[in-house]
């Protein structure tokens, strides 16, 4: 059996859309997932990150449906692209290249790592969020995306969280996509640099970044590290590992258990609601199973779901 972090993760929070997941693929997919997939592109691309995060976000595109909201396909895809590019860029001027963890095994079944590692050895859990404090932090450190690579490849990592900022009418609003240009001089703006100064006048127009091909990435990232709004937006936290701490010790054999319990996984286990939305990459693709007003399954459902071998397994 492979086991991930994201399985794990998934089946802790919900052993029916585990049991889903193994059987079948969802054909839409949230505006969050395909984040996630073309930044994991753009991150292991060897040139060209932000080329790398358009095409495959068109590539899923043109696969699955993407969950919209007040706006149409076309720009949610523009959108994503463009922010991914950006934060593929930022990243890896940061922490520099990126490869893949390779698999490993442990306790008898293999393990799938979700982390990238920098030419200096480091490891990255990359997590991005609408907003980040003290208690996003403890939830991320305590969650099997975190103690899983911990216990798995028993080796320190560093949760590397990426503020992306709240989903409001299909967009990211956050210096990533969104910036003041002012009216003569078209100088490129994200906060005040007066402390005494709150905001800026009506005359300063909004812009997204997908609408302002002609600045570059180097530009707007040059103006977010000026008006110092960079270094809030990526942060960095090590996260140790003791392999006699109890609670790797521990980690280890829950691991153990849930691999048997997962393999016997049933679509009929009772529904986490509590979970349905606090997936970590949007809503769980399956509720439109288990919030029917009538009883039906993945396989009554061909316009939204494709039979699957793969799984999180």
């Amino acid at each position: 059996m492979i086991l991930s972090s994201e399985s794990l993760d998934c089946y802790d929070r919900c052993e029916r859309r585990y049991a889903f997941a193994q059987q079948y693929e969802p054909k839409l997919i949230s505006p969050l997932g395909v984040l996630y997939a073309a930044l994991e592109s753009a991150l292991l691309a060897p040139d060209d990150p932000e080329q790398a995060a358009k095409d495959e976000t068109m590539r899923i595109a043109a696969q699955k449906e993407i969950t919209l909201t007040e706006i149409n396909k076309f720009t949610t895809v523009r959108h994503i692209g463009y922010l991914a590019g950006i934060i593929a860029v930022a990243l890896r001027l940061r922490l520099g290249s990126m490869s893949q963890v390779q698999n490993c095994t442990q306790n008898g079944f293999d393990w799938k790592s979700a982390l990238y590692e920098t030419a200096d050895g480091k490891r990255h859990r990359i997590e991005l969020v609408s907003f980040w404090d003290d208690d996003r932090l403890r939830a991320c450190a305590h969650s099997w995306r975190v103690i899983g690579e911990l216990a798995a490849l028993q080796s320190p990592l560093t949760l590397t969280t990426v503020v992306i900022g709240p989903h409001r009418g299909g967009r990211r609003h956050s210096a990533w996509a969104k910036g003041l240009l002012h009216p003569v001089n078209k100088t490129l703006r994200f906060a005040p640099r007066n402390a005494k100064k709150t905001g800026f006048n009506d005359s300063w127009t909004k812009v997204w970044r997908e609408h302002e091909g002609a600045i570059s990435t180097e530009r707007w990232l040059a103006g977010m590290k000026q008006d110092g709004v960079l270094d809030d937006l990526i942060l960095s936290r090590e996260i140790i590992y003791k392999p006699d701490d109890n609670r790797m010790i521990a980690a280890r054999k829950e691991m153990g258990i849930l691999a048997e319990a997962m393999e016997s996984a049933s679509e009929n286990a009772p529904m986490r609601r509590s979970s349905c939305d606090e997936t970590g990459r949007g809503a769980c693709p399956f509720s439109p199973c288990c919030y029917s007003p009538t009883p039906v399954m993945p396989a009554d459902l061909p316009q939204l779901y494709s039979s699957s071998l793969a799984g999180y397994a």
